[in-house]
């Protein structure tokens, strides 16, 4: 996928499109996981579907500092139009090229996500409000402490904000999954700038690097609905602790 050094076109957000859903799909049938369910009527779907060029406001909800791109129901995708020159002030072309690469692959994902019904963003919102009470109330407490916030009245706004930021952590790594797979350059580089939050999306990585893909995966299909961001965590600071302790030994 080759980017130049100029604001990008709807045209070329079209281009890019389809190109994620072909490297989607590959990637798939490569490796065996379950990245994009239901990548067939997302694909008939976005066949006429609209692209944009402009500039991308964060979502609501959305932590991560690497934000180029948005995805609208049911099938409207925008690009950030300067995502040509997103390594800026780096100079590193690379960079760019494999930025504007993400970004499609990751709206894809969340496009993907909206045609199954969005079933893992609402099992895991169902899953918060059922097992995580107790921190839904703490974190309650806080906010009204602070003066309350406008988007969240009650626990399950709050529940809803946390699942979102679950769901995108999740199509972070998945998206990561797509261009490792297809070796673009610079990618760690990307990942890293992800880090820089409480629950970055390389902490996916580091439990995929202690129990393998497959587990990863499972998480978002299988585990759906037993699983949120505070597992997440548990599970890679035990991580964490268990390799700490090893090299104290």
């Amino acid at each position: 996928m080759v980017t130049l050094r100029r604001e990008l076109s709807d045209a070329d957000v079209r281009r890019i499109v389809q190109e994620s859903l072909r490297m989607i799909s590959q990637t798939q049938n490569d490796l065996g996981v379950p990245i994009a369910l239901n990548m067939w009527r997302t694909k008939l779907r976005l066949e006429t579907g609209s692209f944009v060029a402009g500039a991308v406001n964060r979502r609501r909800g959305n932590r991560y500092g690497m934000d180029y791109g948005s995805f609208a129901p049911p099938s409207t995708i925008t690009l950030d139009r300067k995502l040509p020159s997103s390594d800026h002030p780096l100079d590193m072309p690379d960079l760019a090229e494999t930025m504007t690469a993400y970004s499609g692959v990751h709206e894809v994902i969340h496009a993907d996500d909206h045609t199954g019904g969005d079933r893992l963003l609402l099992a895991t919102r169902e899953h918060i409000l059922r097992e995580h009470r107790d921190k839904l109330e703490k974190s309650m407490a806080i906010i009204q402490s602070e003066g309350g916030c406008s988007a969240i009245h009650d626990h399950g706004d709050l529940a809803s904000l946390w699942a979102v930021q679950y769901v995108d952590m999740a199509t972070h790594y998945r998206s990561y999954k797509v261009l490792q797979h297809h070796r673009y350059p610079k990618l760690d580089h990307i990942w890293s700038m992800l880090s820089d939050d409480y629950f970055p999306p390389n902490l996916l990585t580091c439990i995929e690097n202690s129990r393998g893909t497959q587990h990863v995966f499972s998480l978002f299909t299988e585990q759906a609905g037993g699983y949120c961001l505070i597992e997440a965590l548990e599970e890679y600071n035990a991580i964490k602790e268990r390799d700490s302790c090893s090299y104290t030994v």
